[in-house]
C-alpha cells in the first residue's frame, strides 16, 4: 500500500512541477550520424568505459561500446588528446585547453592562457606532460596547474604531435621525424633519426606474451608512411617490417597477440604466422572489414584481445577476435553523404546530397533514406544534389550536370496492422518520399531551386535559370549573367537570384532579370526572405541585407569563413556556415559567433515546429528545439532494482529536466539532470538513495533549458 501511494505521488510531482525553459542559445543534438558525428581524435579506457575526446569540445563515453553518452567538457575547443592520471581522467586541446574529470562525468576546465594548441598528452605516476605545437611542452603534478617547459634539442619550429609514457621514460615525436626523450618531462634527450616524415602518433606498448612475435614492452610510433618500433626506452628505432605504407597513419595499439596501425583509408593488423610478423589490411570491401576511412585513434579493449577504432565524422568500428581471426564491425552505420540543402513541405524536412541521397524526416529526429531510380539525368554513383525546394504540391532537386528529380504531392493508400492484430487504412502523401529523375535540361550545374505564383524557377552555373510551370517542361531564360547562381528567393511580387562574384539579380516575372549593385565581389550562396526581410549570406563572412530587394547594405559577421544560409526562429536569425560557424541575431545587423557541437561545415538550414535543422559535411543533421516544448513529462513506472530506484519517464524527444527530490513537499532538493533522447520520448535511469533512504520521499521532474 505504501508503494501504490508513493508511485502517486511521484506522477503528479511530475506533471506539474516545471520551471522556465527559456534558453540563452540553441541546445544542439545529433541526428545523423549517430551516435554522433564528431571527428572522434582519440580515446581512452577509464574506470569501465571508453571515452572519446573530439572536435568542438565534445566528449562522450560509453562502457558497452552501443549506448554513448554526451558529458560537458566546459570548452568549445577542439579537443585533442586525452590520457589516465591515476584515479583522473585530463584531456586537452586547442589554445591551451585543459579539462579533467576525478569520476569521468563531472569535468573541471581550465586554459593555459597560450593560443598553443596541446595534441598530445601522457602520464606517469606523479607526472602529466602535454605537448603541441611551436615545440610546446607543458608539464604538470595534478592535471591542473601546468608549467610550461623549455623547447627540446633541435627542434626548430617543429610541431610536437603525441607523446607517451612507458618503463621510466617519456618520449615525444613530431614534424620532419623529430623525436625525443625525458625521464622528468623537462630534460629532455633528441634522438636524431635519417628520416624525415612527419610522426604523428607514439604509444607505449607492454604485453606479458612472449611468444606472440613482437617484444614485450616498446615504444611504437607512426607518421607518414612509416612505422617504427624501440625496445631500448626510445634510445634507439627500428622499422618492424616493410609495410609498404603510402597512407599517413595516425594511431597504433597493440593487444598480447597482435599490433593495429590505423591512419588515412588504412588500417594494418600484425599478427605472429609461423614465427613471422605478417601485415594484413583491414579495410576494404571483404566481408567483416572496416569501412574504408579516415580513423585518427584506435584503442587496444582489456581483457578481450580486441580493437575499437574511432574516426572522422564519428565513425567508430569495434573489432571482434575469432581464433585470432578480427571481424569488423561498425556501430551505426550511418550515411555519410554531404548533404548540400535542406527544405520542409508542410509537415516534412527534405534534405538531399552526394550520391543523389535524398533524407526525410517529419521530426527531425531519425531519418529516412528515399529511394531514387538511376534514370534520366540521375545516377547514384556521380549524381549530386546541391539544391532542394517547391512548394506543398511539388519538390524539385536539382544538382550536377544539370541533374533533376521531382516529387508531386500525391496520396496513396497504406494498410497497417496495428499491435491488436486490427488494420488501419491511411492516406499518406507521396511528396518528398517518391522522386522521379528527369532528363537534365542542361549540363551546368544546378543548385537554386525558388518559385514565383504557380511557377518553378531553377538556377546554376554560367548564369543558367530555368522556369516551369508543372515541374516537367522547362524553358531557359536570359539572366543577362554568366556568373553562377546558387540561390533563388521570393520577395513580395519580385524574384532574387544571388551567386558568384556578389551577383544579385531581381526579376517581376522571371523572364526579364536585372543586375544590382551588392557591393561586394565575394560568392553570394544564399538569399532568404524574412516577412519582408531580405537577407543574403556568402563568401568570406559576407551578409548583406534589403528591404527592398533593390538596394543592399552590407553587415558585419566579425568572420571570414563561408556563410552558406539562413533561418529565422521566432525573433532570432540563424547563420550557419564552414568549420561549424553559427552566428545569432535578433535585428539582422549585430550578429554573434555562437558555439555549436561540431568543427564541420554546415550548408543549409531549414526550420519547422520552433525546430531549427541544419545539414552539412559527411552526412551532418543537427537539430535544436529553440522554442521549447513546455509540455510535462510523466514518469511511467518506478521501482527499486539492486538497491537502485529505477524510473522509466516518458516525455518528448530532446527534453531536459531535473529529478528533485522532497520528504515533506515543502522543501525541494535540485536532483541530477535528465535528458530525452531517443526518438520515442522516453529514457529510463537509476538514482542511488543513499545508505539511509527517507521512509517517505517525493520526487518532481523540473524542466530545464
Amino acid at each position: 500500500m505504501r508503494r501504490n501511494w508513493f508511485i502517486f505521488i511521484l506522477i503528479a510531482a511530475l506533471r506539474f512541477g516545471w520551471a522556465d525553459v527559456s534558453r540563452a542559445s540553441p541546445v544542439w543534438h545529433w541526428s545523423n550520424p549517430l551516435p554522433h558525428g564528431n571527428d572522434i581524435i582519440e580515446m581512452a579506457y577509464y574506470n569501465g568505459s571508453v571515452y572519446q575526446v573530439c572536435d568542438a569540445g565534445q566528449i562522450y563515453s560509453s562502457s558497452d561500446l552501443s549506448f554513448w553518452q554526451s558529458l560537458n567538457s566546459h570548452s568549445t575547443n577542439s579537443l585533442q588528446a586525452v590520457t589516465v592520471f591515476g584515479n583522473r581522467l585530463v584531456v586537452v586541446g586547442e589554445n591551451g585547453a585543459v579539462t579533467y574529470s576525478d569520476d569521468g562525468y563531472n569535468f573541471v576546465a581550465t586554459n593555459l592562457a597560450t593560443t598553443d594548441w596541446l595534441v598530445g598528452v601522457a602520464a606517469s605516476s606523479n607526472l602529466v606532460v602535454a605537448v603541441g605545437d611551436n615545440a610546446a611542452i607543458y608539464t604538470s603534478n595534478d592535471g591542473a596547474t601546468w608549467k610550461r617547459q623549455a623547447a627540446p634539442p633541435s627542434v626548430g619550429g617543429n610541431w610536437l604531435l603525441s607523446v607517451a609514457y612507458g618503463g621510466g621514460m617519456f618520449v615525444t615525436v613530431g614534424e620532419r621525424g623529430y623525436i625525443a626523450t625525458s625521464a622528468n618531462g623537462t630534460n629532455w634527450t633528441y634522438r636524431n633519426l635519417s628520416n624525415t616524415n612527419d610522426l604523428n602518433y607514439v604509444t607505449w606498448i607492454t604485453t606479458q606474451n612472449l611468444t606472440n612475435g613482437f617484444p614485450t614492452n616498446s615504444f611504437l610510433a607512426v607518421g607518414n608512411s612509416r612505422a617504427i618500433v624501440s625496445t631500448n626506452l626510445g634510445a634507439a628505432w627500428n622499422t618492424p617490417m616493410i609495410l609498404n605504407l603510402t597512407n599517413s597513419m595516425y594511431s597504433a595499439a597493440g593487444n598480447e597477440s597482435s599490433r593495429l596501425l590505423a591512419g588515412d583509408a588504412t588500417i594494418r593488423l600484425g599478427q605472429s604466422v609461423s614465427n613471422a610478423i605478417v601485415w594484413r589490411e583491414q579495410t576494404g570491401s571483404l566481408l567483416y572489414n572496416a569501412p574504408d576511412w579516415t580513423y585518427y585513434s584506435s584503442l587496444a579493449l582489456p581483457q578481450t584481445n580486441t580493437y575499437a577504432l574511432g574516426g572522422e565524422a564519428g565513425l567508430f568500428a569495434q573489432s571482434g577476435n575469432t581464433n585470432g581471426n578480427y571481424l569488423w564491425n561498425e556501430l551505426g552505420s550511418s550515411a555519410r553523404d554531404w548533404l548540400w540543402s535542406i527544405t520542409t513541405n508542410s509537415s516534412l524536412y527534405v534534405a538531399v546530397g552526394d550520391h543523389a541521397r535524398i533524407m526525410t524526416r517529419s521530426d527531425g529526429v531519425n531519418w529516412e533514406i528515399e529511394s531514387i531510380n538511376d534514370t534520366n539525368s540521375v545516377n547514384a554513383t556521380n549524381t549530386v544534389f546541391f539544391g532542394v525546394g517547391g512548394s506543398t504540391n511539388l519538390l524539385v532537386a536539382v544538382g550536377s550536370g544539370g541533374s533533376l528529380a521531382v516529387s508531386t504531392n500525391n496520396y496513396y493508400t497504406v494498410v497497417t496492422t496495428n499491435s491488436d492484430g486490427s488494420l488501419s487504412t491511411n492516406l499518406v502523401s507521396s511528396i518528398g518520399i517518391v522522386w522521379l529523375p528527369l532528363p537534365a535540361p542542361t549540363t551546368n550545374d544546378l543548385h537554386g531551386v525558388g518559385t514565383l505564383g504557380s511557377t518553378y524557377y531553377i538556377s546554376g552555373g554560367h548564369g543558367s535559370i530555368f522556369s516551369s510551370g508543372n515541374g516537367t517542361s522547362w524553358v531557359s531564360r536570359n539572366s543577362t549573367v554568366t556568373t553562377y547562381l546558387s540561390s533563388i528567393e521570393t520577395f513580395s511580387n519580385t524574384l532574387v537570384c544571388v551567386g558568384d562574384v556578389g551577383t544579385i539579380l531581381t526579376s517581376p516575372d522571371g523572364v526579364t532579370w536585372t543586375k544590382r549593385t551588392s557591393g561586394t565581389t565575394n560568392w553570394i550562396y544564399r538569399v532568404r526572405n524574412f516577412n519582408g526581410q531580405l537577407i543574403a549570406v556568402g563568401e568570406n563572412g559576407t551578409i548583406l541585407t534589403s528591404s527592398n530587394a533593390t538596394t543592399w547594405t552590407a553587415r558585419t559577421s566579425g568572420t571570414t569563413s563561408w556563410l552558406n544560409d539562413v533561418q529565422m526562429v521566432t525573433n532570432t536569425y540563424y547563420i550557419v556556415g564552414s568549420l561549424g560557424t553559427l552566428l545569432t541575431s535578433t535585428n539582422a545587423t549585430t550578429w554573434t559567433n555562437t558555439p555549436i557541437i561540431t568543427d564541420s561545415s554546415l550548408y543549409s538550414a531549414a526550420t519547422m515546429n520552433g525546430q531549427l535543422v541544419t545539414v552539412g559535411l559527411e552526412g551532418i543533421i543537427l537539430r535544436s528545439q529553440i522554442i521549447p516544448d513546455l509540455t510535462p513529462p510523466d514518469i511511467l513506472d518506478f521501482s527499486t532494482v539492486d538497491g537502485q530506484y529505477t524510473f522509466l519517464v516518458e516525455g518528448d524527444t530532446d527534453q531536459s529536466f531535473t529529478l528533485d527530490s522532497t520528504t515533506n513537499l515543502i522543501n525541494w532538493t535540485t536532483g541530477p539532470a535528465v535528458n530525452i533522447t531517443d526518438s520515442d520520448g522516453s529514457v529510463l535511469f537509476q538514482l542511488d538513495p543513499g545508505a539511509s533512504p527517507p521512509t517517505y520521499q517525493f520526487f518532481r521532474a523540473t524542466l530545464t533549458p
